[in-house]
């Protein structure tokens, strides 16, 4: 389905994007809206993951301690911090947050290249070879060799962690204070959202 919500191009601030949504059946949000949104003038393209449902910011924290873990389902949208504390891993949204659906395996897959651009562009040799470690240690987790804990926070609360039983994951109601030291989505997103939840009201 196209959307017409007049969101103006954050990258070339002259066309306006078009938005097309489909909307995706997940356990625990019943259905979410996925959006593909290009601009016709720049080429500019981002994705999100968006729930017309009104939800709490929360935290989701799954403790991964098998191989058959990697495999849970994760979703992430533009406001989700996803924190990997064994690692001294946090990855902030920015501008150009990547969203997607995918699972803990997926995520470490994303994160590993990120790791490999940092220690391409290490300061210096203590830089680098902590990078190194922390590259060998995503190396092993995507294989199920160590176990480590999974955190993913959303303002918005469209981000979820969620294994096939529930009770393996932890989900936690942030504070009003707590999610506003959260990085939420770009002020231009947060426009497309608005404009789609009032289509759908």
């Amino acid at each position: 389905m196209t959307e017409d919500l007049s969101v103006t191009c954050p990258s070339c601030n002259e066309g306006k994007l078009d938005i097309q949504s489909i909307l995706y059946s997940v356990p625990y949000f019943n259905e979410l809206a996925i959006f593909t949104m290009t601009c016709p003038k720049c080429n500019f393209r981002h994705n999100d993951v968006f729930s017309a449902e009104q939800r709490p910011p929360m935290r989701w924290e799954l403790n991964v301690s098998n191989k058959r873990l990697i495999q849970t389902r994760v979703v992430r949208s533009s406001s989700g911090t996803i924190r990997m504390p064994d690692f001294g891993i946090d990855i902030e949204p920015g501008p150009a947050a990547d969203s997607f659906i995918s699972n803990v395996e997926g995520v470490l897959q994303r994160t590993i290249p990120i790791v490999e651009s940092a220690i391409r562009f290490a300061e210096n040799d203590d830089q680098r070879k902590q990078g190194e470690v922390v590259l060998e240690k995503l190396q092993k987790a995507t294989e199920g060799e160590i176990q480590f804990t999974l955190i993913l926070e959303d303002p918005a609360g469209v981000s979820a962690i969620l294994p096939d039983n529930l009770s393996l994951v932890t989900r936690v109601e942030l504070t009003q204070e707590e999610a506003s030291q959260l990085k939420g989505a770009p002020a231009w997103l947060e426009v497309a959202r608005q404009g789609f939840d009032e289509r759908k009201g």
